[in-house]
């Protein structure tokens, strides 16, 4: 019964019903109109009337930064609400960094990995980035207690080579 039916799409139990009481009723079925394919245009995803993306050779997205920093993105965008960085928006309200403020989130990741808090790193860069006596003796402790740690882990290795 249903090799003779002219339906397009799938043959479900309720197109098969459908076609089953037009048939008794003797509605005729409708005829698609034969159409030639259409050819395949592309268009840009900005479309016609948006403004094009802000990223050149000294603009980044979120995500491009990110990945060269080693950061998530929710750690930049924290950064952003704590006033530490600022990011302009682009496209779609998109997160696009400069290269001032790639520098910036640059030298928040190395003082991190120095060991300094994000309490202190807040202190420094408020002061325009000028070397803050606190911040200088804090990275001097640092430095004289890896040193220690270090003169330790020599003698310990010394002892167990003897």
């Amino acid at each position: 019964m249903d090799q003779d039916l002219p339906i397009p799409g799938p043959r479900t139990k309720a197109a098969l019903a459908l076609l089953e009481r037009h048939r008794r009723r003797g509605v005729q079925p409708l005829q698609r109109p034969q159409t030639q394919p259409r050819p395949m245009t592309v268009q840009s995803p900005l479309g016609p009337r948006d403004p094009a993306p802000r990223t050149g050779p000294a603009c980044s997205t979120i995500s491009e930064v990110s990945r060269q920093l080693g950061l998530t993105l929710r750690t930049i965008r924290l950064y952003e609400d704590m006033g530490l960085i600022e990011c302009e928006r682009g496209y779609k309200n998109m997160r696009i960094l400069t290269a001032s403020t790639q520098a910036k989130l640059g030298t928040i990741v190395e003082l991190k990995r120095l060991g300094l808090a994000i309490s202190e790193i807040v202190v420094l860069l408020a002061d325009d980035g000028g070397p803050s006596p606190e911040i200088r003796s804090r990275l001097e402790a640092r430095l004289l207690s890896l040193d220690q740690q270090r003169d330790a882990i020599v003698s310990y290795l010394s002892r167990l080579k003897a």
